[in-house]
């Protein structure tokens, strides 16, 4: 059997004859060339297939442990006071909101719940009205208009009524090629025409950079 390229494995699992013993017997033994080759590829093939299964293994075991210390972690926030809202959403806007409109708030981002929390910082800190949102979503063409605009009006909570036109535009990069599955609901730009607003939060931001500056020098 061995001689004909059967495997250890092989050989136990039909005669029932422990590995250790068989690699006593076979200790010397020769085999024809093309059955070596044969064994040779088995055994790399088997070796990479236990290496594939032990990576996918430890990298889910990692993954569930890097998950359960995120979610442990994430008790840690809590609640959000209302300053702390303040500085978050000031924040936010300072790192992704348009600076350069100087009567209207423009901020744009494809990630929801950075989408929700700026909502909220409108809504608790700088009470903006609800008829003062108006939404425009930007995708790629292979992503669908209407499945964007109602995934976009659930998170912001705003009647759909209140979107402009959807954008439709391809980058120069991507040529069509995008997945799917990359940015599937586009992008979303919250437009907010209050000259008052952007006033706080421009001030908002001095603020915080007014700190930064300060710790800087002293540092």
């Amino acid at each position: 059997m061995r001689r004909q390229g059967k495997t250890y494995n092989e050989i136990n699992s039909s005669l029932g004859i422990p590995k250790s013993t068989l690699s006593g017997w076979f200790d010397g033994l020769e085999i024809p060339p093309i059955i070596k080759r044969r064994l040779w590829t088995n055994n790399q093939r088997k070796w990479a297939e236990n290496i594939t299964s032990y990576n996918k293994k430890r990298a889910v075991d990692v993954f569930n442990r890097n998950n359960e210390t995120q979610k442990r972690i994430s008790k840690e926030i809590g609640r959000l006071t209302k300053r702390e809202l303040v500085l978050i959403g000031t924040a936010l806007y300072w790192a992704e909101g348009n600076k350069k409109d100087r009567w209207r708030i423009r901020f744009s981002n494809s990630d929801p719940a950075i989408i929700a929390l700026i909502m909220k910082f409108f809504r608790e800190v700088c009470n903006v009205k609800e008829d003062k949102f108006i939404a425009e979503i930007n995708i790629h063409p292979n992503t669908s208009k209407e499945k964007a605009k109602i995934f976009w009006s659930k998170i912001l909570s705003i009647h759909q009524g209140q979107f402009r036109k959807t954008v439709v535009a391809v980058s120069k990069s991507s040529k069509l090629k995008r997945p799917i599955n990359t940015l599937p609901y586009g992008t979303l730009q919250i437009n907010i025409s209050d000259i008052n607003l952007v006033n706080r939060i421009r001030g908002w931001i001095l603020g915080l950079a007014k700190l930064v500056e300060i710790k800087a020098r002293s540092g």
